[in-house]
């Protein structure tokens, strides 16, 4: 072969250089920009000196860029201030690529919000009281014609979507009830029908039907939409119900719709929207028939003080319909009704930096698609839950590759309180990491589904209200594999009125998850230890750091082999093995051995190599089966959490692995002080 001269050299390596420039330029293509602002004209050049007003004028400049200039990036920016809430659809025309992506984004250190509220002004000293109102507090009350301030839509007190919601300076103001914390109970259920036989030996009937205990019920039956909210019969499933009617002689209250569940002995409720008990600071009520709004405020309100209502009652504020590759980045959407971000096919598509505070539902939903991620982002403040995460295919077992990162979720499941976590996935392959849920009645993670990463994450101060729930909650189907739950830092789970609480609970016939290299301070209450499984094989807990736990693992009492079989044989079971997956074929057969062997060795477990500190007992109800070896229990200690995760104590005490406690929790949020 001829070998190269000096001038070939030299043309090829000009070559080289030239294509990798090219490759440079594709990797940055130009972009074009638009912007947004509150003050701007949809007339106007769309420039930063000339902006656009609204929505519809800058996606139609997007769209005719994208069918244009295909290979061109576009970033929308909107410039700082208040914009009213509106439907905003994003479809499969607006899309990016990999090197010309779509950004709808604040501009550089502003902060545009988008609400979905009214601000109520006039405010006046209640001259008329209704006969309602408590006499003591009628001075304090002020009234606003909310009519007149632009309310169209009163929605309804109790409905999900509809709900109206009042706050001042962005704080909560709730709506008159009593009692005006936690809840009254009822004495005997006195419906015609009794509730069946159930494992807690609990009483009550169907019909609802039930004597109230304080006679400050009676004030109730002047009231015109009377509202009860509850757990009725089980603690982990309440209801907000109609008060149909109340008879002061035998003091019964009857409702309506009638609760699923029945009506326990002694259930726990409050009675909300009453005028008559609008008395305590911070309390409202909105008399929809003359469309004036009562408020109790908590201090005498000043110049600069905001009070909005929410109006907006869209099912979402904006909806990526087939979108791909774009993202939404820095934008804050505030106090609506209903939900805030969806998200449904598509791909790659990115929700970064983005705040949603005050939502009667829920944050965001990810409905189908692939490796959409949310990171960075800021949720507090839902009706309902924060994030709602479905896609890929289970009986192929392809996944959907969405992400959480970096993500904080608080103070969620605030009107329905049961079964609405920070964060729910069903399908296929998700990573949920470094993220930080907190503040909740029920439970912070659902997981319904396979291949489910749940690492480096905070979790605290969940289960608060509800009963028989985990901090993580995973039940009732044994086709669920290949969840790792590892490097968490979970801490003070510790409520539960019956069954308990737990950090993660593995519920009924759950089976061969890993639970790694976790931190568990102050989690389990009542018969649940920090971790609890019920039901399930093939489990493994290892690795983990459990500190003033009642106790680090607990089992219900062991099932049978006749109650296993019963279930795997049973007709709802049989319905997830074989009809929503197959385990017997490809891929379950060969990528889950757990499946393999489901009728061989029930309730075994393996617990090993954990470190427990200052707990009442390492295993609770564990029965005989369990394999368990190499834990080590040691007394309560002041040392601080930081130096029992140092790598030297852990493997001086049994760990084989270091926990890795600074890397758990948002490392990158925008939102977060420091």
């Amino acid at each position: 072969m001829t070998p190269f001269t000096r001038r070939a050299r030299q043309g090829l390596l000009r070559l080289i250089l030239s294509l990798v420039g090219l490759a440079a330029s594709a990797l940055l293509l130009p972009a074009r920009e638009f912007h947004v602002a509150p003050d701007g004209h949809d007339s106007a050049a769309g420039t930063a000196q000339a902006p656009w007003r609204t929505w519809a004028r800058a996606i139609e400049a997007v769209r005719e860029s994208r069918r244009t200039m295909p290979a061109e990036a576009v970033t929308l920016l909107f410039h700082g201030g208040e914009y009213p809430a509106e439907s905003v659809m994003l479809d499969a025309s607006l899309s990016g690529s990999p090197t010309a992506p779509v950004v709808f984004a604040a501009a550089d250190g502003q902060t545009p919000v988008f609400a979905g509220s009214v601000r109520l002004r006039d405010w006046r000293p209640l001259r008329d009281p209704p006969p309602q109102l408590p006499a003591d507090v009628a001075s304090r009350i002020v009234v606003c014609n909310v009519a007149a301030a632009g309310v169209a839509d009163y929605g309804d007190p109790t409905a999900l979507g509809l709900r109206p919601e009042l706050f001042r300076d962005g704080q909560a103001q709730v709506l008159a009830r009593w009692p005006d914390l936690g809840f009254t109970h009822a004495g005997k259920a006195r419906g015609a029908t009794p509730v069946g036989p159930n494992w807690a030996n609990f009483t009550g009937t169907v019909e609802g039907v039930f004597e109230y205990a304080d006679l400050r019920h009676e004030r109730w039956a002047r009231e015109t939409d009377p509202r009860l909210g509850g757990y009725w019969f089980w603690d982990w499933a309440e209801e907000f119900l109609k008060l149909a009617r109340l008879e002061p002689g035998p003091r019964l209250i009857y409702t309506e719709p009638r609760h699923q569940y029945g009506y326990r002995d002694a259930s726990r409720y409050f009675g909300l929207n009453l005028l008559c008990e609008l008395d305590r600071p911070g309390e409202w009520y909105l008399d929809r028939s003359a469309g004036l709004l009562y408020w109790y405020p908590d201090t005498l309100l000043q110049p600069a003080t905001e009070v909005t209502l929410t109006t907006f009652t869209a099912p979402y504020v904006v909806t990526l319909d087939g979108c791909s590759f774009v993202t939404l980045r820095g934008l804050t959407f505030r106090e609506c009704r209903g939900s805030g971000i969806l998200v449904r096919g598509g791909s790659d598509c990115r929700i970064e930096a983005c705040r949603l505070q005050r939502f009667g539902r829920d944050g965001i939903h990810i409905e189908g698609g692939f490796r959409h991620g949310i990171t960075g982002s800021w949720l507090e403040h839902l009706g309902c839950s924060g994030i709602r995460l479905a896609g890929g295919d289970r009986r192929t077992l392809t996944p959907a590759a969405h992400f959480i990162e970096h993500t904080v979720v608080s103070s969620f499941s605030l009107f329905k309180r049961t079964y609405e976590p920070a964060v729910h996935v069903s399908g296929c392959g998700f990573r949920i990491a470094h993220n930080f849920f907190t503040r909740s009645s029920s439970s912070a993670l659902r997981l319904d589904g396979n291949d489910i990463l749940v690492e480096y994450n905070r979790v605290s101060h969940v289960v608060e209200e509800s009963d028989d729930q985990g901090g993580v909650d995973c039940w009732y189907d044994p086709s669920f594999q290949g969840i790792t739950i590892r490097y968490n830092h979970w801490s003070d789970i510790v409520g539960g009125t019956h069954a308990g609480a737990a950090a993660v609970r593995l519920d009924d016939m759950i089976s061969g998850v890993t639970v790694h290299g976790n931190v568990f301070a102050r989690c389990g209450a009542r018969m649940f230890g920090a971790v609890q499984i019920n039901g399930g094989k093939a489990n493994v807990v290892e690795n983990n750091l459990f500190l003033n736990c009642p106790a680090a693992v607990s089992f219900t009492m062991p099932w049978t082999e006749e109650k296993w079989f019963t279930q795997l044989d049973g007709p709802v079971i049989r319905q997830k093995l074989y009809q929503d997956v197959d385990i017997r074929a490809e891929p379950y057969s060969s990528r889950y051995a757990v499946l393999r062997h489901l009728r061989e060795d029930i309730n075994v477990n393996t617990v090993r190599h954990n470190l427990v500190i200052g707990a009442e007992e390492l295993l609770r109800h564990a029965g005989t089966r369990q394999i368990v070896h190499d834990n080590r229990q040691l007394p309560a200690t002041d040392l601080p959490l930081a130096a029992l995760c140092e790598p030297a104590f852990l493997r001086s005490h049994g760990l084989t692995e270091a926990i890795p406690l600074a890397a758990m929790g948002p490392q990158r949020n925008p939102w977060m002080r420091p």
